[in-house]
């Protein structure tokens, strides 16, 4: 069933004359002439009867013609009706909202939303859930979260960078690099790389592993259970890096308590990018949420530009 055949074939019988009808659906006398044909085969009877001069509607025709104005109105009220429902339920996102940056471009663009009187932005929390499951079975709407691009293509979602985040390497006070003021990748090569496996963080680990090989090796790492920003007990005496982002809130309780370093790692391309990322079938519903970011993204970075 194609609803535009439909509508084609109202117009068709009103006119009765295949040149009149397709001028004014704007489209050619052969595919009129196509779509009716579909029609008559979908319902097994002649719909119109044509001769060179005259065509009239048959008696099946007739019969169709009434129904089709109660088949396209009813389908155009169930369509507005469930634009409706969509267009008032709430945006839910998830990912890395403990990040200062995206955490202030997410509130700014709510505040810019609010004003516009547009639905709210619900903000969610699936622990160790895979994010990516739940944003394609539309659990959520929107991630914010670390990725490669190729990863995120062969998904089939649509992503925007957001921000880029320096590296930061977080290392125990006794460690030989503590009192460095910066460092390079290339002075890590021979640490080894605190990994922890949690679904937020294997992402990030993929670009740190991205980085690393792009300046010459693979890093060693060791694996921990649980989340970097909840499990402060990150570094030892014996040796690990923790490579975080360098605006992350919890680094200075990390060195208060936890009697770490933070040392960031400036080499241009040692930064995690940050992504908005959705399903393209959502692109025209998240409109203006993705308009809100971005112009929440220029004001912040505009004004962090100013203060430095």
């Amino acid at each position: 069933m194609n609803i535009d055949f439909y509508r084609e074939f109202i117009v068709l019988g009103r006119c009765l004359n295949f040149t009149e009808a397709a001028e004014k659906l704007h489209i050619t006398q052969p595919a009129l002439s196509k779509h009716l044909a579909a029609l008559e085969q979908e319902f097994g009877a002649e719909l119109l009867i044509r001769n060179r001069r005259t065509a009239q509607l048959s008696e099946a025709g007739r019969i169709l013609f009434g129904t089709a104005m109660e088949i396209v109105d009813a389908y155009d009220r169930a369509q507005a009706a469930i634009a409706t429902v969509i267009k008032s339920r709430p945006i839910r996102v998830d990912g890395v909202l403990y990040d200062n940056t995206v955490s202030s471009i997410i509130s700014l663009s709510t505040v810019l939303l609010n004003d516009q009187h547009h639905v709210p932005i619900l903000f969610e929390h699936h622990e160790d859930e895979p994010l990516f499951g739940l944003l394609e079975s539309d659990k959520i709407d929107v991630v914010f979260a670390y990725d490669e691009e190729k990863s995120l293509e062969e998904r089939g979602l649509v992503f925007r960078p957001l921000v880029q985040v320096q590296f930061v390497a977080v290392v125990d006070r006794t460690h030989p690099l503590a009192n460095r003021k910066a460092l390079r990748i290339k002075d890590l090569q021979d640490e080894t790389f605190i990994q922890f496996i949690d679904e937020y963080s294997v992402s990030g680990w993929r670009r740190i592993e991205q980085v690393c090989r792009a300046h010459g090796f693979t890093p060693k790492k060791r694996p921990m259970l649980g989340r970097p920003v909840t499990s402060y007990a990150t570094t030892s005496p014996d040796g690990g890096v923790l490579i975080l982002q360098k605006n992350l809130r919890q680094l200075k309780y990390l060195e208060d308590v936890n009697q770490t370093a933070s040392i960031p790692v400036v080499d241009d391309d040692a930064h995690f990018i940050i992504y908005c990322i959705y399903k393209r079938e959502n692109e025209r519903r998240l409109g203006p949420l993705l308009d809100a970011l971005e112009e929440s993204r220029e004001i912040i970075m505009r004004h962090r530009h100013t203060e430095e």
